[in-house]
Protein backbone atom coordinates (compact mmCIF):
# COMPACT_ATOMS: atom_id res chain seq x y z
CA UNK A 1 0.00 0.00 0.00
CA UNK A 2 0.78 3.18 -0.87
CA UNK A 3 1.41 6.06 2.08
CA UNK A 4 -1.33 7.40 0.44
CA UNK A 5 -3.51 4.97 0.97
CA UNK A 6 -2.17 4.84 4.63
CA UNK A 7 -2.96 8.09 5.29
CA UNK A 8 -7.02 7.32 4.53
CA UNK A 9 -6.96 4.53 6.21
CA UNK A 10 -5.54 6.32 9.52
CA UNK A 11 -7.90 9.66 8.82
CA UNK A 12 -10.74 6.74 8.72
CA UNK A 13 -9.82 4.89 11.71
CA UNK A 14 -9.47 8.61 13.61
CA UNK A 15 -12.91 9.37 12.87
CA UNK A 16 -13.80 5.95 13.43
CA UNK A 17 -11.84 6.37 17.24
CA UNK A 18 -13.65 9.68 18.08
CA UNK A 19 -17.22 8.31 17.07
CA UNK A 20 -16.68 5.93 19.62
CA UNK A 21 -15.02 7.61 22.03
CA UNK A 22 -18.66 10.03 21.78
CA UNK A 23 -20.88 7.27 21.90
CA UNK A 24 -18.75 6.19 25.04
CA UNK A 25 -19.65 9.47 26.82
CA UNK A 26 -23.38 8.46 26.18
CA UNK A 27 -23.21 5.01 28.78
CA UNK A 28 -25.46 6.08 31.51
CA UNK A 29 -24.48 5.07 35.17
CA UNK A 30 -26.34 4.35 37.98
CA UNK A 31 -26.84 5.79 40.72
CA UNK A 32 -23.52 6.30 43.11
CA UNK A 33 -21.31 5.24 40.23
CA UNK A 34 -20.63 8.76 39.72
CA UNK A 35 -17.58 8.81 42.88
CA UNK A 36 -15.85 5.27 41.44
CA UNK A 37 -12.92 5.19 40.11
CA UNK A 38 -13.56 2.58 37.83
CA UNK A 39 -16.92 3.07 35.84
CA UNK A 40 -18.62 1.42 32.80
CA UNK A 41 -17.28 4.04 30.54
CA UNK A 42 -13.74 4.12 31.31
CA UNK A 43 -12.02 1.55 29.06
CA UNK A 44 -13.98 2.50 26.24
CA UNK A 45 -12.84 6.36 26.71
CA UNK A 46 -9.28 4.83 27.66
CA UNK A 47 -9.63 2.77 24.12
CA UNK A 48 -10.77 5.88 22.24
CA UNK A 49 -8.23 7.91 23.65
CA UNK A 50 -5.49 5.75 23.40
CA UNK A 51 -6.86 5.35 19.46
CA UNK A 52 -7.27 8.91 18.45
CA UNK A 53 -3.61 9.51 20.00
CA UNK A 54 -2.12 6.54 18.00
CA UNK A 55 -3.90 7.48 14.86
CA UNK A 56 -2.99 11.25 15.48
CA UNK A 57 0.63 10.40 15.72
CA UNK A 58 0.79 7.92 12.39
CA UNK A 59 -0.92 11.00 10.58
CA UNK A 60 2.15 13.10 11.79
CA UNK A 61 4.39 10.62 10.39
CA UNK A 62 2.95 10.06 7.17
CA UNK A 63 2.80 13.38 6.53
CA UNK A 64 5.94 14.33 7.87
CA UNK A 65 7.49 11.64 5.21
CA UNK A 66 5.12 11.92 2.79
CA UNK A 67 6.71 12.42 -0.74
CA UNK A 68 4.59 14.35 -4.04
CA UNK A 69 2.57 11.28 -5.50
CA UNK A 70 0.23 11.47 -8.25
CA UNK A 71 -2.68 9.25 -9.36
CA UNK A 72 -6.28 8.83 -8.10
CA UNK A 73 -6.62 8.72 -4.29
CA UNK A 74 -8.50 6.17 -3.76
CA UNK A 75 -8.34 4.33 -7.37
CA UNK A 76 -5.42 2.04 -6.23
CA UNK A 77 -6.81 0.50 -3.28
CA UNK A 78 -8.47 -2.83 -3.17
CA UNK A 79 -11.78 -2.90 -1.95
CA UNK A 80 -12.86 -6.24 -2.85
CA UNK A 81 -11.52 -8.08 0.23
CA UNK A 82 -13.21 -4.93 2.59
CA UNK A 83 -16.55 -5.38 0.91
CA UNK A 84 -16.63 -8.80 1.72
CA UNK A 85 -15.27 -8.22 4.96
CA UNK A 86 -18.02 -6.15 5.54
CA UNK A 87 -20.58 -8.54 4.72
CA UNK A 88 -19.00 -11.23 6.70
CA UNK A 89 -20.08 -8.83 9.45
CA UNK A 90 -23.58 -8.29 8.47
CA UNK A 91 -24.08 -11.59 8.21
CA UNK A 92 -22.46 -12.47 12.02
CA UNK A 93 -24.95 -9.97 13.12
CA UNK A 94 -27.59 -11.68 11.61
CA UNK A 95 -26.39 -14.88 12.76
CA UNK A 96 -25.50 -14.31 16.27
CA UNK A 97 -28.82 -14.95 17.62
CA UNK A 98 -30.08 -17.54 15.66
CA UNK A 99 -26.90 -19.49 15.59
CA UNK A 100 -25.73 -18.36 18.37
CA UNK A 101 -21.84 -16.73 19.75
CA UNK A 102 -19.69 -19.80 19.34
CA UNK A 103 -21.31 -20.65 16.06
CA UNK A 104 -21.49 -17.37 14.66
CA UNK A 105 -18.18 -16.00 15.47
CA UNK A 106 -16.33 -19.70 14.20
CA UNK A 107 -18.26 -18.51 10.90
CA UNK A 108 -17.11 -14.83 11.03
CA UNK A 109 -13.64 -15.67 11.75
CA UNK A 110 -12.89 -18.57 9.27
CA UNK A 111 -15.31 -15.90 6.84
CA UNK A 112 -12.74 -13.06 7.27
CA UNK A 113 -9.56 -15.80 7.37
CA UNK A 114 -10.80 -17.17 3.45
CA UNK A 115 -10.78 -13.35 2.22
CA UNK A 116 -7.91 -12.79 3.76
CA UNK A 117 -6.24 -15.58 2.00
CA UNK A 118 -5.61 -18.05 4.67
CA UNK A 119 -5.74 -21.44 3.15
CA UNK A 120 -4.13 -23.80 6.02
CA UNK A 121 -7.39 -26.16 7.24
CA UNK A 122 -5.26 -26.08 11.08
CA UNK A 123 -6.16 -22.20 11.22
CA UNK A 124 -9.42 -22.02 9.41
CA UNK A 125 -10.38 -25.02 11.45
CA UNK A 126 -8.84 -24.65 15.14
CA UNK A 127 -8.04 -21.37 16.14
CA UNK A 128 -11.71 -19.86 15.23
CA UNK A 129 -13.20 -22.18 17.34
CA UNK A 130 -11.07 -22.10 20.19
CA UNK A 131 -10.99 -18.47 20.13
CA UNK A 132 -14.78 -18.27 20.09
CA UNK A 133 -14.88 -21.06 22.87
CA UNK A 134 -12.19 -19.52 25.44
CA UNK A 135 -14.05 -15.90 24.69
CA UNK A 136 -17.38 -17.17 25.57
CA UNK A 137 -16.02 -19.28 28.73
CA UNK A 138 -14.13 -15.71 29.72
CA UNK A 139 -17.61 -13.59 28.81
CA UNK A 140 -19.89 -15.82 30.28
CA UNK A 141 -18.52 -17.55 32.93
CA UNK A 142 -15.88 -15.03 34.16
CA UNK A 143 -17.38 -12.12 34.07
CA UNK A 144 -20.66 -13.26 34.09
CA UNK A 145 -22.14 -10.98 31.13
CA UNK A 146 -24.76 -12.88 28.93
CA UNK A 147 -23.87 -13.70 25.14
CA UNK A 148 -26.62 -16.08 22.71
CA UNK A 149 -26.05 -19.92 22.69
CA UNK A 150 -28.47 -19.58 20.03
CA UNK A 151 -31.76 -21.13 18.99
CA UNK A 152 -31.25 -24.76 18.61
CA UNK A 153 -33.71 -27.40 18.44
CA UNK A 154 -34.41 -28.97 21.80
CA UNK A 155 -32.94 -25.93 23.65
Amino acid sequence: MSDRSHFIATLILFLLFGAYGLEALTIPLFPGQEDEPFKPRTMPLALAIAGLLFTAIRAIQLTAAQAAESGPLLGALNWQPAIKLCFAMLAYGFLMVPAGFIVATTLFLVAGFLVLGERRRFVLLFLPFSFSVVFFLLMTEGLGLYLSSGNWPGS
